[in-house]
C-alpha cells in the first residue's frame, strides 16, 4: 500500500482516537457543572448544526485552496478549541466551543477527499475507504475505553488531562498531513481559477473571496442528480443519531449497566463497524450487477430495521448485544455505500464540496435527532426512544423497495 495511504488511515485512526477519549465524558462532564438535560442535548445539536453549514463550505474550500493546506488548518484549530474546553467552568464557553469545533471539525471527510488524488482506480479507493473506516473505527472503539478508566481512576482532574492529551493528538495529527506530498493524480486548475485564486495582500480579502468563489461553486452544482443520495444518508443519519443520542442513558436505565460495562458495550459496536467497514471490498464482491447501489441500499435499511426490532424486544443485555452486530454492519456499510454513490457520480472537480454535501445532510438529521431524542424520553420514556430510531429506517426500506422495483419496470 502507498505510503501516502497508510499515512492518511493513520491521520483518520488518531482523530477519531482522540475524539473517542473526550466525547462520551463531555456531557456528564457538562452535568457536574451544573447543566440540564436541555443543555445536554444542545451540545449535541450545536455542534451537527455547524457541521451541516460548514461540511459544503470546507469541502468546497479545499477544492479551491488545496485539501492538505485546509485540513492542516483545521487540525490546528480543532486543537485550541479541545485545550479549552479542558480548561474552562463556563457552560456557555462550552457551547461556543462545541459550535466550533463543529465548522471546523472536518477530519475524516477531507482525508477521504484526498484518497483519489493519490489513487485513481476506482475499484482500490473503494477498499482504501473501508479500510480506513475500519482503522478508524479502531480508535473510536479505543478511545471510550481508555477515556473511561482514566476518568475512573482520577474523576477530578481526568478531564482536564484528557482535553491536553486530545489537544496534543491534533497537533500531531497536523503534522503528520505535512508528510504527505504533492498529489500525483490531480487535475491541472483552468485559467478562470488560476485568476481567480490569486493570493490578496489582504488576508481578510483573500478569505472573502475563497468563501465567496466557494459558494459560487456551490451553486454551480446540479444537485439534483444527488437528491436520493442526500435522502438515503438522511433517514440512516436521522435513525443513529436518535438512536446514539440515547444509548449510554437506555442501557444504563434497562439494563443497570455502569459507565465502565457502558464502554464496553460501544466498543464491541465500534469493533463490529469496523469489521464491516474493512471488509467492504468483499461485501461490494456480491453485488457485481448492483450498478446503481439500488439493491445496497435495500438490504441497508432492512438490516437497521431488523437490527432495531430485535432491540426492542430484547429480555436482556446479551441479546442486546447479538442485535448490535448487524446494526453496526448496517450503519458502517451505508456510510460507505453513500460515499461511493457520490463519487461515482461527481467529477474530480467538485468532489470535496459533494462530500461535505452529503457529511452536512447527515449532520442536519444529527441536529435534530437529540431534540427528538430527548423529547420522546421526556414524555414517553426513555424505552421508546428506539422507536423513534426505528421509524426512518422502515420508511427508508419502503422507499428503497418501491425506487427499485421502478428501476426493474423502466
Amino acid at each position: 500500500m502507498p505510503f501516502e495511504i497508510c499515512l492518511l488511515q493513520a491521520i483518520s485512526f488518531l482523530d477519531l482516537l482522540a475524539v473517542g477519549l473526550i466525547i462520551p465524558l463531555v456531557p456528564g462532564h457538562v452535568r457536574k457543572m451544573g447543566a440540564n438535560h436541555i443543555y445536554v442535548g444542545l451540545l449535541g445539536s450545536i455542534y451537527a448544526g455547524f457541521q451541516l453549514g460548514s461540511g459544503p463550505l470546507i469541502g468546497s474550500l479545499s477544492d479551491l485552496k488545496g485539501r492538505r493546506t485546509i485540513l492542516i488548518l483545521t487540525l490546528l484549530i480543532c486543537s485550541v478549541a479541545y485545550t479549552v474546553l479542558g480548561l474552562t467552568s463556563s457552560i456557555l464557553v462550552i457551547l461556543l466551543l462545541r459550535g466550533v469545533l463543529g465548522f471546523f471539525k472536518q477530519t475524516q471527510m477531507l482525508a477521504k477527499a484526498l484518497v483519489p488524488d493519490y489513487e485513481n482506480n476506482e475499484q482500490k479507493q473503494a477498499e482504501i475507504y473501508g479500510k480506513m473506516a475500519a482503522i478508524s473505527g479502531v480508535g473510536i472503539t479505543l478511545g471510550p475505553m481508555i477515556g473511561g478508566h482514566i476518568m475512573e481512576d482520577n474523576p477530578n482532574g481526568a478531564f482536564m488531562f484528557i482535553a491536553f492529551i486530545v489537544g496534543i493528538c491534533f497537533i500531531f495529527n497536523a503534522a503528520l498531513v505535512c508528510f504527505l506530498p504533492k498529489p500525483k493524480h490531480s487535475k491541472k486548475p483552468s485559467k478562470r481559477n488560476k485568476t481567480k485564486d490569486v493570493l490578496s495582500e489582504n488576508l481578510v480579502l483573500s478569505l472573502f473571496n475563497s468563501f465567496k468563489q466557494s459558494f459560487v461553486v456551490l451553486y454551480s452544482i446540479n444537485w439534483s442528480k444527488y437528491w436520493d443520495i442526500f435522502l438515503y444518508k438522511a433517514l440512516v443519519g436521522f435513525a443513529m443519531g436518535v438512536y446514539y443520542s440515547n444509548y449510554a442513558l437506555y442501557l444504563k436505565t434497562t439494563y443497570d449497566l455502569s459507565p465502565k460495562y457502558v464502554g464496553y458495550v460501544i466498543s464491541f459496536q465500534g469493533v463490529m463497524g469496523s469489521i464491516s467497514s474493512y471488509f467492504i471490498g468483499y461485501i461490494n464482491s456480491f453485488y457485481k450487477k448492483d450498478v446503481d447501489y439500488s439493491l445496497r441500499s435495500l438490504h441497508v435499511f432492512l438490516l437497521l430495521s431488523i437490527s432495531l426490532t430485535g432491540l426492542i424486544v430484547s429480555i436482556n443485555v446479551y441479546n442486546y448485544v447479538i442485535w448490535l452486530i448487524p446494526l453496526a454492519m448496517g450503519n458502517a456499510v451505508s456510510r460507505l455505500v453513500t460515499l461511493e454513490m457520490v463519487l461515482k457520480r461527481s467529477d474530480g472537480d467538485h468532489r470535496g464540496t459533494l462530500i461535505g454535501a452529503s457529511n452536512s445532510v447527515r449532520s442536519l438529521s444529527g441536529v435534530v435527532a437529540p431534540m427528538v431524542a430527548g423529547f420522546t424520553g421526556q414524555f414517553l420514556g426513555v424505552s421508546y426512544v428506539i422507536y423513534a430510531s426505528l421509524a426512518p429506517t422502515v420508511l427508508g426500506l419502503v422507499m428503497s423497495y418501491h425506487y427499485r422495483t421502478k428501476r426493474k419496470v423502466d
